[in-house]
């Protein structure tokens, strides 16, 4: 018979494998909505470009190759920490020299951090990735999906 350390271990680890696979899964897709939702709120309804032609529409990303496109969002799980990367690709149509839209940075970092010439609004900063956080720390879902996700791996009973 297994010591009670054993035992313990054994607990223990399947419940860090039980919450990687949550996080990998659920979280990782709840995540990646809450950030889709922030892209429209923060980007595509602070206005409408003439400039360029964006590839989604408010509300519907999938598939589209942008900013709130989940197929674009990569994720990892190391050590009970989920990470979500918007890897979405800049338009290249529109970067020339000297334009400050060619900077060499990610589509994600510049509309964080804006463009280099901020001379009109959609060269702003505009932070989606807070606003998700902001949004999953308020309303407190984030947690009940985490919940829910683990009452499915360990029991019902076993998760409050």
């Amino acid at each position: 018979m297994p010591s009670l350390e054993q035992q313990l271990n054994l607990i223990i680890k399947k419940i860090q494998n039980s919450a990687n696979d949550s996080l990998k899964k659920e979280v990782s897709t709840f995540v990646k909505s809450e950030i889709s939702h922030a892209v429209d709120t923060e980007i595509y309804q602070s206005g409408n470009p003439i400039e360029y032609d964006r590839r989604g529409e408010s509300g519907n990303f999938t598939g589209t190759g942008s900013l709130g496109d989940p197929l674009e969002m990569d994720s990892s799980v190391s050590n009970g920490q989920l990470i979500v990367m918007d890897n979405a690709l800049r338009n290249k149509d529109y970067e020339y020299p000297g334009s400050g839209y060619d900077d060499g940075r990610s589509l994600a970092y510049n509309m964080i951090m804006g463009y280099n010439y901020r001379d009109t609004w959609y060269s702003q900063p505009r932070n989606f990735i807070e606003k998700a956080r902001d949004n999953m720390k308020h309303s407190g879902t984030l947690i009940e999906v985490m919940r829910g996700a683990m009452k499915k791996r360990m029991g019902i009973n076993n998760v409050k």
